[in-house]
């Protein structure tokens, strides 16, 4: 077996270590969390250089002091060393690492563009043969990696469950791979009907073909000719009704064979919703077996708040909910241990797909390249309450879902400033108890990025009230490049809520009704803008295990968070109640935050809320969504 890739990039870095070392990495392997995580741990500070003039006041404000006491690893954001002051760049020891040295059996290009589950994988791989050739690297990639069988594609079946088999892979799959099973695939296509390249690139247009095929199928009597027959794809079709990609159609079931009665509508809804919440489940379970990595967890997370959502819309969920609840406490349990060992080397990294936080979401939707953008914050939206919005906006809208990141503590504050500032939390520790220096920041933030003042907006209290296109000035100035918009209809609602996370799920059904958020996304896709959906935090439903009785010691004083400006005082509280230590990461000096455990909180006990604050999964991980008009 392949010594782990990891293992290989940390071997750069033995002790005794150098207290300045000065890394190359144009394959940005730095940007994986495992692999910061273990350098933190080894005492390494790594530092992006994205300015010269920034690093230069850091580094003689916050490093020279402590010159030896301290092991600093510097990147150029440019890759260039030549960028690091030379008494600096005289000092350290120089580093150069590349994919390419990690696999050099393989094709470079080619191993230069694969995402690191792929490494993952290839590193379980004992006989990687010798493969230097762009071709035959891709050929091996797809065959052995992805197990996509692309060259033996003989049938409409077999071809539409490969295009399935693409979208559920871990891994994502480099535009010059997907152009190879493209153009491979069209040579083989003799149907016009299947339009290879959008079935690759896109989900929704795959999933919409096989939605509207399935209507087909049906009121043509089930020819026996269909590819929908193939038992292959039938069972595959059968999974993506249950797991909810496809949805059951009105339809005569008398007149059909039990085998395909997954894909209709049934008279018991309630059954059909249970064998969906228990798909869900066992997916779930089944990814609690293995490791789970950032992206698992976004992935897990948009899973099980699917299921916890179709459970409030269930007349007797008992049982469901004696599943799901032991489900979840299994899942805060992991998510803990994961959050703090690898929390810390989050707020450096950056992905094509997401903002790994949330200070990135302006710079990620800015390297999207759409002139007119528009981000809609749904304050204090998590992944169960986006799970109940997206259901009932999917008729109108193709979404692109994603999740990220949130600071803590969990609180509007602290986390939102981060979207609309654009920075970690310490960087505004003198407005870090409120947003009223939200717009201020969002300005400025974007006049970085070279967009002038005037063009940018920022609006909040949004979402009450009738809609009035009018009202929004994002649609009512044309000059408008840059909108934020702050929807806190749901952060309301959760402050609130007297009947926990069900009554909030009435709540949003009815406010979802009004039409207000479909309207807004019409109106803002129909001007041009790109449109995005994120939260800065999510919420947790816990039981009150007592009041805090400490007067005036705790400067913010939470249902899930408790913050101090002694650490002394912190620590007092948290050997006194149960509770839990969060450390400092990124946040100002004099900032120390306590935690309530999962599902607990520092009210009356016994007194069920919904709050946020603290670092469950739900709190934590928010979705990050593209919005775009339904495909025809």
């Amino acid at each position: 077996m392949n010594k782990n890739w990891r293992r290989k990039v940390l071997e750069h870095f033995q002790a005794p270590f150098y207290h300045i070392t000065l890394v190359t990495d144009p394959d940005s392997l730095l940007q994986d969390e495992a692999i910061i995580s273990q350098l933190q741990k080894l005492g390494i500070e790594v530092v992006e250089v994205q300015d010269r003039a920034v690093f230069r006041y850091w580094y003689e404000s916050q490093y020279r002091r402590n010159t030896f006491s301290r092991y600093l690893l510097i990147h150029p954001e440019s890759d260039d060393i030549s960028d690091i002051p030379y008494d600096i760049w005289i000092q350290g020891k120089h580093i150069s690492m590349s994919k390419s040295e990690l696999f050099p059996m393989l094709s470079a290009p080619i191993v230069q563009e694969l995402d690191f589950r792929t490494l993952d994988a290839l590193s379980l791989i004992d006989d990687i043969p010798t493969k230097r050739s762009d071709a035959d690297t891709i050929d091996f990639i797809l065959k052995r990696i992805y197990k996509l069988p692309y060259d033996t594609i003989d049938t409409e079946a077999e071809c539409l469950l490969l295009c399935i088999n693409r979208h559920q892979l871990h891994c994502s799959m480099p535009e010059i791979i997907e152009k190879h099973l493209v153009d491979t695939l069209n040579h083989k296509n003799s149907n016009p009907r299947l339009v290879i390249s959008e079935f690759i690139q896109s989900p929704n247009a795959l999933f919409s073909f096989l939605q509207k095929e399935w209507f087909y199928f049906l009121e043509n009597e089930t020819p026996d000719n269909h590819s929908y027959w193939d038992t292959k794809l039938h069972d595959t079709l059968a999974g993506l009704f249950r797991i909810g990609k496809l949805n059951p159609i009105s339809f005569d079931k008398d007149s059909l064979p039990d085998s395909l009665l997954f894909g209709v509508k049934q008279h018991n809804e309630e059954q059909s919703q249970i064998m969906s919440i228990n798909e869900h489940i066992s997916q779930v379970e089944k990814m609690l077996e293995l490791e789970i990595d950032r992206r698992g967890w976004i992935n897990l997370i948009e899973l099980f708040s699917t299921a916890k959502s179709k459970m409030f819309t269930l007349e007797s969920p008992s049982e469901i909910n004696k599943k799901l609840k032991s489900l979840e406490q299994a899942i805060e349990e992991r998510f803990i241990l994961w959050l703090n060992t690898h929390y810390g080397a989050l707020a450096s990294l950056s992905d094509q797909h997401t903002p790994v936080m949330l200070h990135k979401v302006a710079e990620h939707v800015h390297l999207q390249g759409n002139p007119k953008k528009a981000i809609i914050v749904m304050d204090g939206l998590s992944f169960v309450q986006w799970s109940q919005v997206r259901s009932d906006l999917n008729t109108s809208f193709d979404f692109i879902e994603n999740g990220t990141f949130a600071w803590v503590p969990t609180l509007t504050s602290v986390s939102r400033q981060a979207i609309f500032s654009g920075e970690i939390p310490k960087t505004y520790y003198s407005s870090i108890h409120t947003t009223a220096n939200e717009e201020k920041e969002w300005r400025a933030c974007w006049a970085r990025y070279g967009i002038a003042p005037i063009h940018v907006t920022y609006e909040k209290s949004l979402g009450q009230g009738e809609y009035q296109k009018s009202d929004i000035k994002a649609l009512s100035k044309s000059n408008i490049k840059v909108a934020g918009l702050v929807v806190d209809i749901i952060d309301k609602l959760t402050h609130n809520t007297i009947q926990g996370l069900k009554g909030m799920h009435s709540q949003i059904s009815i406010w979802l009704k009004a039409g207000y958020l479909r309207s807004l996304l019409h109106d803002l896709l129909d001007v041009g803008y790109e449109v995005y959906i994120t939260s800065d935090h999510g919420n947790k439903e816990s039981v009150g295990i007592g009041t805090i009785r400490e007067g005036v010691l705790a400067d913010t004083r939470g249902e899930r968070v408790r913050i101090y400006n002694s650490e002394e005082l912190r620590d007092r509280a948290a050997h006194k109640y149960s509770s839990q230590k969060w450390k400092e990461v990124g946040l100002p000096e004099d900032f120390f935050v306590l935690t309530a455990k999962s599902g607990e909180a520092f009210v009356k006990e016994g007194e069920v809320v919904v709050s946020h604050g603290g670092t469950s999964i739900e709190e934590v991980i928010v979705p990050f969504v593209r919005v775009k008009k339904r495909r025809e």
